[in-house]
């Protein structure tokens, strides 16, 4: 890459658990250079996230695993480093932040990374507030890490790597749990940080338009752990768009874009577009064009009954008031989105509206019925609820058993379940791992399976905190197509989600939260044109609005500008 020095370099690796036959990747070769943005694409389960384990030098001391082939750090064997000398020049952000803290303070965890890079006491403040600063976190300095927002507590495992000075980052999905906002804010402070620092990133994302601008090379992964392409950002989304999008690969937004209309023979361009700009000058009919991407429309709701109803809903923690004055209904057959910056309060609220955390004061109904005068096993019978952490809701020993439990408690037969669970298993591309215990699996695929054990039961209200985190293309649709179905049958749906291409397509309400009150309660389509509030709420427009205001605003300044 322009001549910098390797810095990385990964020879014939290949990975199994030891009680599986199977490799989760076979034969992966590559470099990295010094300075350089790798991007690592494929489909969820492709083993990105256990790639990245290796190259830290997690795996396989960490598991019960076999590796072979060899990995070089600095042209030095990463197995002929001393213990823990390789953490001090390599840092990572997991996939699920929980499970690198240590301390119960977001200071106490920063003070301990930097106890273990030798770092003198007196210096410590300075370099935390530094860190602190540059994520956001500042005013959490003294809060205890559980009670942080799962997009907070991302936030501070980057900025304990960033504390370290390393000369390599790993990032395993940095912006998943992020607002919009502040997932461009992250990309913006990597970029300068990489060009005042010089570190380099392996980053696995799936949220791509933010990052297209500091990639440098994308290495793609097939589905069965293959790299298919290894190469410059521009070459491999407009030269394999079609290929890369049957393996669940995300596209970037102008890319999938022009694909779509490209199908439909409205896009004269020589190859499919990589920025905006390309899209719009290949597009041959607007009008038709801008149809392709208006929202699924959905019944009135009009004449409906509410099915769960809030009033005047407070809730405090530790004398701290986290909601305040919360009022709404969710009606049968609704698809409500809940949205807001990181910290606002959406899985506070998400828990109090289902039970889960009880209200400090104010009132919630479900079924005419106050929530609290429910039994709690009719309760659950009735509202479902998907955890920001998957593990949380785990309680068998394999994926098969997880699915197999909920309608076991619903009567069906043997023959019946068995019939359910293959179907569900197989349209969310987890048959093959029918018989794995469930925390063995990726962070995508866990979350596809808590997902799945709540779809399994008949609730008349599901709430799902972030149901497509971690998945790639192909399945996140297959999910959301799931929960349309849901609907459909008369189901009631609240999803938590930073996606505003999935509110834009698929809700019918949306409810926005800043600093614990409803900052918006309303249409996606009235929320685009409420500038003040995306502002506040760090809320940014879907692609799909974004690029009709820049056709009508071209065709506009055309018209002006003729004699």
């Amino acid at each position: 890459m322009n001549g910098q020095p390797e810095l990385l370099k990964v020879e014939q690796l290949s990975f199994r658990y030891e009680d599986d036959e199977a490799w989760i990747f076979k034969d992966v070769s590559f470099s990295l250079f010094e300075k350089e943005t790798l991007l690592l694409l494929g489909p969820s389960g492709c083993g990105k996230s256990t790639l990245c384990y290796c190259v830290e030098g997690l795996y396989p001391e960490a598991v019960e695993g076999v590796m072979e082939g060899e990995i070089f750090f600095q042209k030095k064997k990463l197995t002929d480093f001393p213990p823990g000398k390789i953490n001090q020049r390599m840092g990572i952000v997991f996939q699920d932040p929980e499970s690198q803290f240590c301390m119960l303070t977001v200071e106490d965890e920063l003070a301990f990374v930097l106890e273990n890079h030798n770092v003198p006491p007196e210096e410590m403040s300075a370099r935390i507030d530094e860190a602190l600063e540059k994520t956001g976190l500042l005013s959490c300095k003294e809060s205890l890490i559980h009670v942080l927002s799962g997009g907070q507590k991302q936030k501070l495992a980057l900025a304990g790597v960033l504390l370290t000075e390393p000369d390599l980052v790993i990032l395993d999905e940095p912006t998943a749990n992020l607002d919009p906002v502040s997932s461009s804010e992250l990309v913006e402070l990597l970029k300068n940080l990489q060009e005042s620092q010089g570190f380099s990133m392996i980053v696995i994302e799936h949220r791509l338009d933010d990052w297209m601008d500091i990639t440098d090379r994308c290495l793609v992964f097939s589905r069965n752990g293959e790299i298919i392409f290894n190469g410059n950002p521009r070459e491999c989304f407009t030269e394999h768009a079609s290929y890369l999008n049957e393996e669940g690969v995300w596209l970037p937004s102008p890319t999938l874009a022009g694909m779509e209309a490209a199908a439909a023979g409205i896009y004269a361009g020589s190859s499919l577009p990589f920025t905006t700009d390309e899209l719009i000058e290949g597009v041959t009919e607007t009008f038709a064009f801008l149809q392709k991407f208006q929202p699924v429309n959905s019944d009135s709701l009009v004449g409906r009954k509410p099915l769960l109803e809030m009033e005047q809903v407070t809730f405090s923690y530790r004398q701290k008031e986290i909601l305040r004055n919360i009022d709404f209904n969710v009606y049968e057959g609704e698809f409500v989105a809940l949205l807001g910056a990181n910290g606002s309060g959406k899985s506070t609220l998400s828990k109090v509206m289902c039970g889960i955390h009880p209200p400090s004061a104010g009132s919630i109904f479900y079924e005419e019925k106050a929530l609290g005068k429910w039994k709690e096993t009719e309760l659950w019978k009735r509202i479902g609820y998907v955890f920001q952490n998957p593990e949380h809701q785990f309680i068998t020993d394999s994926v098969f058993e997880e699915l197999s439990f909920g309608l076991s408690q619903h009567g069906y037969s043997e023959s019946e379940i068995s019939a359910k669970v293959r179907n569900t298993l197989e349209r969310l591309n987890l048959l093959s791992a029918a018989d794995r215990h469930p925390f063995s699996l990726s962070q995508g695929q866990k979350r596809r399976l808590s997902v799945a054990t709540m779809l399994s039961d008949q609730n008349g209200l599901l709430i799902l905190d972030e149901p497509t985190f971690g998945q790639d293309a192909r399945t996140s649709r297959e999910l959301m197509d799931l929960l349309v179905e849901r609907r459909k049958n008369g189901g009631a749906i609240v999803m938590i989600t930073h996606d505003m291409e999935l509110v834009h397509k698929y809700t019918d309400r949306v409810v926005v939260l800043s600093e614990g009150r409803i900052l918006f309660n309303g249409s996606p389509s009235l929320l685009w044109e409420q500038d003040e509030i995306l502002l506040q709420a760090r809320l940014k427009l879907p692609f799909a609005v974004k690029l009709q205001r820049q056709i009508e605003t071209g065709a506009e300044n055309r018209v002006i500008a003729q004699p």
